[in-house]
C-alpha cells in the first residue's frame, strides 16, 4: 500500500576517492535510519552524490554545474577526509571543500569527519595530505568535525549524529531553518574593522632602520679612513713618469710613428675630485664630523691611460701604486657613492612620508558568498594623488627601489589571518629587453634611467589598478572583485593616498547576488598622537 505524506530530506555525500568505503558506511546508516525512525515518522533521507545525481551539461565551470544541479538543493551534507584532498576547483582547493563551503554558507548542517587510521607512508601523496591537515586546522576549535578510527567508529558516530540532528526536525520538536542565506557587503577600516570610521596613516621611512643602517655604514667608512692616513705625495719629475712606458725597452714598437697614432700612454697623479670632497664634507658637516686635510691623501698614486683610436678601445684609466694607495682611493670613492645614494633616499623618502593614506577592505559579513562585485568610490575633487604626484627615485637608487619591490611594500595591503589579499591585479607583461647590444652606439645613462623610470611607473599602475573618472565636483575610483566568500574580508588593491585628505568617502557596491545597490560612506579621521 503506497505511503502518503512522506517528507524527504536530501543528504549530500562529499568525499575524495580514498574514502569510498566510508561513504558506503554512510549509506548503510541512512538506510537504517529510514527503516526505523524515518518509517515511523513518515520521513526519508535521500543520499545524493555526483556519481549518481549529475548529468552532462555545459555553460559554466564543472563544480558550479554540480552546485546548480543538486548540491544547493541538499538539506545537509556529510564529508569525509583521510589522506586525499581532491582536485582543485576554480575557487577552492577541491570539489569537496567547495561543496562544504556551499552548505555552510547557506546555514545548512555539515557532518565533517577526518579518518585517523594508520596507513603505509609509501602510498601517501604528501602534498594532498598536507592540504587535508591544513583544512582540518582551518576548522580546529569550531566544533565542526569529528575524528574516526575506522569504519565501525564512523558507523557508531554518524548514526548517533544523524539521529540527533534529524529526529527533532522530523518529529516537529524544532523547525528546520529555512532562512535564505545572503551576502552582505560593506567597506571597513583595514586595521580596526570599523565600518563607519577609517584612520589616516603616514609612513616614517626617513627614520626607519634602513636609513639608520646606511648612516652607520657611512660612519664606519669614515672612521676607518680616519684611522689609516697615508703620507702626502712626494714631488717627482712628471716627464719621467709620463714617459715610463715609452722608455721601456719591451715597448720599442710604440715609438714607431705609425703606432703612435693608435697608442698614447700617460701616467698622471691621482687626486680626489672636488666634487667628491664637497659631497663628503657636506655630509660630515651636517653630522658634526671633522675631516682633516690628510684625509684626502692617497700617497703617490697615479693613473695610466692607454687610448686606442678604435671603436673597441678601453679608455678607462688604471691605478698604479701600492696596495694601500689603491685601497684608500677606492674606499673614498665608495664613501662618495654611498653618500650620494643616501642623499637620494633623503630626497625620495620624505616625499613618501608626506603622503596621507587610508587602508580599507571589502567585508562580506553575510551568510553566503558573492560574485562579480564592483566597488565605486566617490571622493571630493582634487583630494586624491594622481600618478604624476608620486615621486620617482633618482638615478642611483632606482635599481634598488625596483629590486626590493618598494612600491609593493609602501602601497599594497598585506594578507593577514583575517584579511585576504586583493586577487584581481592586472597581469604585468614580461619585461624583456629586445635591444641588440651595439658597441658603436652604447645606450647612455640617461636612456637607461628613462627605461627604469618607465618600469617604476608600470609597477605603480599595476598596484593602483583603479579605473579613474573625473567629474566636476568629485573623482571616482572603480575596482572589481570576482569572488568573495562569506565571513571574509578582502583588501583594496592598494592604499588610498591623498594630497588633500577629505573628511569622508562615499561608496556604492553592485554585485551578482545582491539585487540592490549598496550605498554608504566612511568617515576619515587623523591618527591621535
Amino acid at each position: 500500500m503506497p505511503r502518503t505524506g512522506i517528507t524527504a530530506y536530501d543528504l549530500l555525500i562529499s568525499c575524495p576517492g580514498d574514502v569510498l568505503q566510508y561513504a558506503d558506511i554512510v549509506k548503510e546508516c541512512v538506510e537504517s535510519f529510514n527503516h526505523t525512525l524515518g518509517c515511523i515518522n513518515s520521513a526519508e533521507i535521500v543520499t545524493r552524490h555526483w556519481a549518481t545525481d549529475s548529468f552532462p551539461q555545459s555553460g559554466d565551470r564543472p563544480q558550479e554545474l554540480l552546485n546548480k544541479q543538486f548540491v544547493r538543493d541538499c538539506d545537509a551534507a556529510v564529508a569525509i577526509f583521510w589522506t586525499k584532498f581532491g582536485t582543485p576547483t576554480d575557487k577552492y582547493g577541491s570539489g569537496t571543500e567547495e561543496e562544504i563551503e556551499e552548505m555552510l554558507s547557506s546555514g545548512k548542517q555539515v557532518f565533517l569527519y577526518f579518518v585517523d587510521a594508520p596507513i603505509n607512508p609509501s602510498v601517501i601523496d604528501m602534498e594532498q595530505y598536507r592540504k587535508v591537515i591544513d583544512f582540518k586546522e582551518k576548522y580546529k576549535g569550531h566544533g565542526l568535525y569529528g575524528l574516526v578510527k575506522d569504519e565501525n567508529d564512523l558507523r557508531k558516530q554518524f548514526t548517533n549524529h544523524l539521529t540527533m540532528y534529524f529526529l527533532p526536525i522530523i518529529t516537529g520538536e524544532i523547525s528546520q531553518d529555512t532562512t535564505m542565506a545572503a551576502p552582505m557587503l560593506q567597506i571597513q577600516d583595514y586595521n580596526s574593522g570599523n565600518e563607519e570610521v577609517a584612520t589616516y596613516q603616514q609612513l616614517d621611512l626617513s627614520n626607519c632602520k634602513f636609513m639608520s643602517d646606511k648612516v652607520k655604514v657611512i660612519y664606519t667608512q669614515i672612521d676607518n679612513l680616519k684611522n689609516n692616513y697615508l703620507p702626502q705625495r712626494t714631488p717627482e719629475k712628471q716627464e719621467e713618469s709620463s714617459q715610463s712606458l715609452l722608455n721601456d725597452g719591451k715597448n720599442e714598437f710604440i715609438k714607431n710613428p705609425e703606432f703612435s697614432k693608435l697608442f698614447l700612454n700617460s701616467l698622471t697623479d691621482v687626486n680626489i675630485s672636488e666634487k667628491w670632497k664637497e659631497t663628503i664634507l657636506k655630509f660630515c658637516e651636517s653630522n658634526n664630523i671633522e675631516i682633516p686635510e690628510q684625509f684626502w691623501y692617497v700617497g703617490n698614486l697615479k693613473q695610466s691611460s692607454m687610448i686606442l683610436s678604435t671603436p673597441f678601445s678601453n679608455n678607462s684609466p688604471s691605478l698604479e701604486g701600492s696596495d694601500a694607495e689603491q685601497q684608500r682611493y677606492k674606499s673614498i670613492k665608495k664613501l662618495y657613492w654611498d653618500i650620494v645614494e643616501y642623499n637620494e633616499y633623503l630626497l625620495y623618502f620624505p616625499q613618501i612620508d608626506a603622503q596621507k593614506f587610508v587602508r580599507l577592505v571589502v567585508a562580506n559579513i553575510g551568510t553566503t558568498f558573492d560574485e562579480d562585485i564592483d566597488i565605486k568610490l566617490i571622493v571630493k575633487k582634487d583630494c586624491l594623488l594622481t600618478y604624476n604626484d608620486f615621486p620617482i627615485p633618482d638615478i642611483n637608487i632606482i635599481d634598488d627601489i625596483l629590486e626590493m619591490d618598494f612600491l609593493g611594500f609602501a602601497y599594497e595591503l598585506e594578507e593577514t589571518d583575517s584579511i585576504s589579499k586583493y586577487s584581481d591585479y592586472p597581469v604585468t607583461p614580461v619585461d624583456f629587453d629586445y635591444r641588440i647590444p651595439d658597441p658603436f652606439n652604447r645606450v647612455s645613462a640617461s636612456d637607461e634611467y628613462k627605461i627604469k623610470k618607465d618600469n617604476y611607473k608600470t609597477q605603480l599602475v599595476r598596484i593602483m589598478c583603479y579605473q579613474r573618472y573625473e567629474k566636476e565636483t568629485c573623482d571616482i575610483l572603480v575596482f572589481h572583485i570576482p569572488y568573495l566568500k562569506h565571513h571574509v574580508k578582502m583588501a583594496f588593491p592598494s592604499v588610498l593616498a591623498f594630497k588633500n585628505p577629505p573628511e569622508e568617502i562615499e561608496y556604492e557596491i553592485r554585485s551578482k547576488h545582491v539585487p540592490d545597490v549598496i550605498k554608504g560612506k566612511i568617515s576619515l579621521i587623523h591618527e591621535k598622537n
